[in-house]
């Protein structure tokens, strides 16, 4: 199966198409929605990449704690700067407190 998106554009030709049937200024607002898009795709690969899952409740650390509870908590998502070395920070202190850690001979 071929798709006919190509790499320039996000959205299918019927779509938009369709989409131009009912919104007579879509094409106007193509490249936003586009945007839109690309960011959210962005933010999949990012928080996947970080070990993250997501279902029909949202987004769960790898540790199973929800988007909601994490950012209550003030921790930083994987698509925020600085994430990687907080990361490394806390994941280390998880496993020194679990002594999960490797022995020093």
């Amino acid at each position: 199966m071929t798709s006919s998106l190509n790499k320039t554009t996000m959205t299918d030709p019927a779509f938009n198409l369709a989409q131009l049937e009912r919104r007579p200024n879509w094409y106007q607002h193509l490249g936003a929605v586009e945007n839109a898009i690309a960011a959210e795709d962005q933010l999949y690969r990012t928080r996947w990449q970080a070990g993250w899952s997501c279902d029909e409740g949202g987004w769960y650390a790898p540790d199973g704690t929800h988007e909601t509870d994490w950012e209550l908590e003030g921790y930083p998502f994987p698509e925020e700067p600085g994430y990687q070395t907080w990361a490394d920070a806390f994941w280390h202190y998880e496993r020194l407190d679990t002594n999960d850690s490797p022995s020093v001979a």
